[in-house]
């Protein structure tokens, strides 16, 4: 969100609730209680919104999200029987002020039936929208070189559209048919519902963790994660940090993210989830990702040059030092709660004892072993800045190395590209889709 969206009435309203929610789970409540609302009724960390320039609804406050995909049957009809369609109205119709955010993965819809699905679902939409103060927000995912491809599309452009967006996974095919490429890349730069997603493998946060094949486009974050998989997301934005905090050295810093963790933990077992098979997965694999936004705000605030090789290395030290700084409060987090239980440690120890002996073996995973699953959410798009600037977009893009410190590359905040020129848009996708082919976090 942009500093300033929100009104300090409605920001510490909201700083409140939320803080209440965090602090159920705590022993001492009373102790975290204010530290989680002063750092929420600030600026500089909050829920990650729908909308990058626009508030977060009240209903999807705590920015739960998840995808999944649409199984329709070769011959299978979109009517109200359809075990599909009443998946989809499912996930639409629970009734609870921390509405999760849906993204729903049309691939697997052949292209004959396609816009028969397609209409019944906006359908469904409408229908609960008329029902429902808030309905959860919905991202529409297809890969590129689906046949319907152009239907999506078109569908996107459609004014009714509110709540919605479309987003389509795009990879080395994609860039080699360039009539579809010139076309994606049209509509998208010039309509703020049709995101590009670049598709490509992801590194588990630890390697005592196994990788994961991902299959979906989580609808807030805007990145490849496996279908099914319950996510959350919070946004630290560096460009509101005060100067004189970040003048002071790390201590800040360290605080920030520790408290910050500390919330988004106890946030993951507050969303409710719409199934048992998503909560189940939310709390065996606490999957937090923390986005870091501002980045091209904070070069301009500080007077540095985009295009100059030592702003990006003082990017890479501030930025690694961040994400080593998360990664030390998930593991202080976990030496106090438990690691993710996903992460099976007892199994780890078994398979490790017999070479290191058993105390060995359980020093070596405890100190290798987070709280969370995933971590540090890098976008290509916050290394611009949110406002025209005199300086070229061309010269920000200098910045993009930066998105390899992530540990899951994110599309999250796109409606900077207006401020950028098609041939600058098509660029920063190529290249962010390139740097995701070499090993990530490096």
């Amino acid at each position: 969100m942009e500093p300033g969206r929100i009104g300090n009435v409605e920001r510490l309203a909201q700083a409140r609730a939320l803080a209440a929610l965090a602090v159920r789970a705590e022993p001492e409540p009373q102790r975290w209680r204010g530290y989680f609302e002063r750092l929420l009724s600030g600026e500089t960390i909050g829920p990650l919104p729908f909308d990058a320039v626009d508030r977060p609804a009240a209903g999807h406050a705590v920015s739960g999200q998840y995808a999944f995909r649409l199984d329709v049957g070769r011959d299978e009809a979109p009517d109200s029987g359809s075990p599909a369609l009443r998946r989809f109205r499912d996930c639409l119709a629970r009734p609870t002020e921390r509405d999760v955010a849906i993204g729903v993965d049309l691939s697997a819809i052949g292209a004959n039936q396609f816009n028969a699905w397609f209409d019944a679902l906006a359908v469904e939409i409408r229908r609960q929208a008329e029902i429902r103060s808030a309905v959860p927000p919905v991202v529409f995912t297809l890969r590129a070189e689906h046949p319907a491809c152009r239907s999506l599309l078109k569908a996107a452009r459609d004014t009714g559209w509110k709540d919605t967006r479309a987003a389509l996974r795009v990879d080395a095919m994609s860039f080699g048919d360039s009539a579809l490429w010139d076309e994606l890349v049209r509509c998208s730069h010039a309509n703020p519902r049709i995101e590009l997603v670049p598709a490509g493998e992801r590194q588990p946060l630890t390697d005592l963790a196994g990788s994961e094949r991902p299959d979906a486009i989580m609808p807030l974050s805007l990145f490849e994660a496996p279908a099914y998989t319950a996510w959350l997301g919070m946004q630290f934005d560096l460009s509101t940090i005060p100067a004189e905090q970040i003048e002071r050295g790390v201590g800040h810093l360290k605080k920030l993210v520790r408290v910050g963790v500390r919330l988004a933990d106890n946030l993951i077992d507050s969303v409710t989830w719409p199934s048992e098979e998503l909560r189940q997965d939310a709390l065996a694999n606490r999957r937090l990702a923390a986005h870091v936004t501002g980045i091209g705000d904070l070069v301009l605030r500080h007077g540095l040059d985009p295009a100059n090789f030592s702003t990006l290395r003082l990017l890479q030290r501030w930025l690694t030092l961040f994400k080593r700084q998360l990664l030390r409060e998930s593991l202080r987090l976990a030496a106090e709660r438990g690691p993710y239980p996903a992460l099976n440690t007892e199994q780890l120890v078994c398979a490790l004892a017999p070479r290191y002996g058993d105390d060995r073996a359980r020093r070596i995973i405890s100190r290798r072993s987070p709280r969370h699953r995933q971590l540090l959410a890098l976008s290509p798009y916050c290394l611009l800045p949110r406002k025209a600037t005199a300086i070229p977009a061309r010269a920000w893009l200098n910045l993009l190395p930066l998105i390899r410190i992530a540990d899951n590359l994110t599309m999250h905040g796109s409606q900077v590209r207006s401020l950028i020129d098609r041939s600058d848009y098509e660029r920063l996708l190529r290249s962010t889709w390139a740097l995701m082919q070499e090993n990530p976090g490096a």
